[in-house]
């Protein structure tokens, strides 16, 4: 621990900044795109996305927890639900264009419904990138080896490249609390339907930065949760 609080000090004022530190081409580049990516189409009956909890009592039971149940877990209801919390996203915020959209990554390693693997979602597609063994361990994904036994993790990732021309460290802040909010609203949604997870902030991007082209400009994680049965 350290006395001494100038150097956050100064992190944290310079979070205030909006003259962007990049070349302001931004908006001229593009993350690589997924050419082998399968397009998903999730078919959901009504109920299928009915909580279980109303929001009162899912702010009561909500617990962050490493401890899971070992069933499987609909991946396609995953999917739906990140593509209506990125939706949101959009609307609320009203940045994609300005700032970049969020894409959200799913690393479903027990799943019904549909084939264990990577999938990517966004506000405007659901694809399928790749199945389980291309993960290789899945014990490297995060810092903490017990996320490995969830049922699956999504990821929120950021264009830190096109937040940045738009605000300057600003603009990494804003796509911080929008990676945030959106994190917490899946976390949440699970919940709400019986479901179990923990928020955190250590996926190792390196250990999937093959599947997902990451390159920490154009596409960066920022956030992810677990999601599981409960024990």
């Amino acid at each position: 621990m350290r006395n001494d609080l100038d150097t956050m000090r100064t992190v944290l004022e310079g979070l205030a900044s909006r003259t962007s530190t990049s070349d302001g081409l931004a908006s001229e580049r593009r993350p690589v795109p997924f050419a082998d990516a399968v397009p998903v189409e999730t078919a959901l009956q009504d109920g299928d996305l009915r909580p279980a909890h109303d929001l009162r009592d899912t702010l009561r039971r909500r617990r962050s927890t490493l401890q899971y149940g070992q069933e499987p877990v609909r991946t396609d209801v995953i999917l739906s639900l990140l593509r209506d919390v990125l939706g949101r996203d959009r609307d609320d915020w009203g940045l994609d264009t300005a700032a970049g959209p969020l894409e959200a990554f799913v690393f479903a390693f027990r799943s019904e419904g549909a084939p264990a693997g990577v999938y990517r979602v966004t506000a405007e597609e659901t694809a399928r990138l790749a199945g389980l063994d291309a993960l290789g361990p899945v014990e490297e994904l995060g810092v903490q080896r017990e996320f490995s036994t969830a049922a699956g993790i999504v990821a929120l990732y950021a264009n830190l490249d096109r937040a940045d021309s738009w605000a300057g460290s600003h603009g990494y802040r804003v796509a911080l609390v929008r990676a945030s909010m959106a994190t917490y609203d899946v976390h949440l949604r699970c919940q709400a339907l019986g479901l179990v997870g923990t928020v955190f902030g250590g996926l190792i991007p390196s250990s999937v930065r093959h599947l997902v082209h990451a390159d920490g400009v154009a596409r960066h994680p920022l956030l992810a949760t677990t999601y599981a049965r409960p024990l």
